[in-house]
């Protein structure tokens, strides 16, 4: 890397401006020499400008040719430099031992942990307005507020868009009556589980507030199988919901690091937390930003009401951070209560919402699940759909937590069954 310079920078120029930098006249040298470039910010010199230097292991060069101040109404705090001449070159100064070899190989596999990357300002933000705010209610969920990128929002009525949308929705009902009877029953089940409610008519003037218009969509290998996708991209006046929250850091556990993991145990088990998203709920004054319209009762000439969603969305932006935050908040709060191994599983073994473990002994892998269980449940967490390589194992689960034909071990040429981890 070039050595720091004793120099004002007066511009920086992103390739997010290419108009800046499109070249407007060009001077050619002969064969083989520098040329200069001019754009709207005048003239700049691109190549070498020394053929008796050996370039065999060069892998850079630098140039600063001039840096002019080009918004005199800013005051600047130092005399600012007209002109500054400046190439560095760089050179290739060492060579890797073949145990160096082995190192940069290894390290497609090395697991970074939390906070070994750099994080940008607005992840920072996340986090901490999550650690600040997490709090488990009194049923035992636990609830974090929206995270907003700055103050909550004033956002424009869109009711009227949200009532067009549906209105389409509608004409979709009429004409599709298996996608309607498959909608119904999405939308019954969400509002029966609580994860919707609908909005009281005193609180229906509360502002701020924002309709999510949605629609629904098929798994492409379950014909039958429909999810409705609330729409929290959809624009009205220039705006629109996404656009106001922050992301949050991407606290996926590395895929290498599970399944490498996974790999180390004789004992295999595979689990999944039942719709993740959908527990951990939203602060209730957030609630009026996740409204959307629909007919409690199915009867489409009747006027829709308004609903309100208390759980973070599989569609938004910010649900995957929250969720991966609160599963790993709920496994450092039974720090104290459960052990080591199903803290360490549930923080580290699961990518998502899929949980995969492997321990040395039968006894190992049933004390692991019946703590993983525990300490999930803490948080009103269902893990359910196990599955493991041993019966005995298998035998000390509920059946309803097991995975469907868990039991079915053999197949009628006496080879064991075959499962899939994350795809593998």
């Amino acid at each position: 890397m070039p050595p720091q310079l004793d120099c004002e920078v007066g511009l920086l120029i992103g390739f997010n401006c290419p108009q800046v930098l499109l070249p407007r006249d060009v001077l050619s040298g002969e064969e083989g020499q520098p040329f200069a470039q001019k754009s709207v910010l005048g003239w700049s010199i691109i190549g070498y400008n020394n053929f008796v230097m050996d370039l065999k292991d060069e892998i850079g060069v630098s140039h600063r040719i001039i840096a002019k101040q080009v918004l005199p109404a800013i005051k600047l705090t130092h005399k600012f430099t007209s002109e500054v001449h400046y190439v560095h070159w760089s050179k290739v100064k060492e060579i890797l031992s073949p145990a160096d070899m082995v190192k940069v190989f290894q390290s497609d596999f090395a697991e970074r942990t939390d906070g070994e990357d750099t994080m940008s300002q607005e992840y920072v933000m996340f986090l901490t307005r999550l650690k600040e705010d997490v709090k488990q209610k009194k049923d035992g969920h636990y609830e974090t507020p929206l995270p907003f990128k700055r103050k909550r929002p004033v956002l424009p009525d869109n009711k009227a868009c949200a009532e067009h949308r549906l209105n389409c929705l509608n004409k979709r009902f009429k004409k599709d009556e298996h996608y309607y009877k498959d909608y119904m029953t999405f939308m019954s089940d969400i509002i029966r589980k609580g994860d919707a409610v609908r909005a009281p008519k005193q609180e229906l003037s509360n502002q701020p507030a924002w309709y999510i218009p949605h629609h629904g969509v098929y798994h492409l290998h379950k014909p039958r199988k429909i999810r409705v996708v609330f729409d929290c991209s959809a624009r009205f006046q220039g705006t629109y919901l996404n656009e106001h929250l922050l992301k949050g850091p991407y606290l996926t556990n590395s895929l290498v690091g599970v399944l490498g993991r996974f790999r180390k145990g004789q004992v295999a088990i595979i689990c999944d937390v039942e719709r993740m998203f959908h527990q951990f709920h939203v602060t209730q004054e957030d609630q009026d930003y996740l409204r959307f319209l629909w007919w409690e009762d199915g009867e489409l000439e009747t006027p829709p009401a308004v609903f309100r969603i208390r759980v973070h969305l599989f569609d938004a932006a910010f649900s995957p951070g929250c969720a991966k935050f609160g599963l790993k908040h709920l496994a450092a709060q039974g720090q104290d209560k459960f052990s080591q191994a199903a803290v360490s599983f549930v923080q580290r073994n699961f990518y998502v919402d899929d949980g995969l473990a492997s321990v040395k002994t039968e006894a190992e892998a049933i004390k692991l699940v019946r703590e993983a269980r525990d300490l999930c449940s803490s948080g009103k967490l269902r893990l359910h759909k196990f599955i493991s390589n041993s019966k005995k194992v298998v035998a000390t689960i509920p059946k309803t937590e097991c995975a469907e034909g868990t039991a079915d071990f053999d197949l009628a040429l006496g080879e064991p069954k075959i499962e899939r981890a994350l795809g593998i």
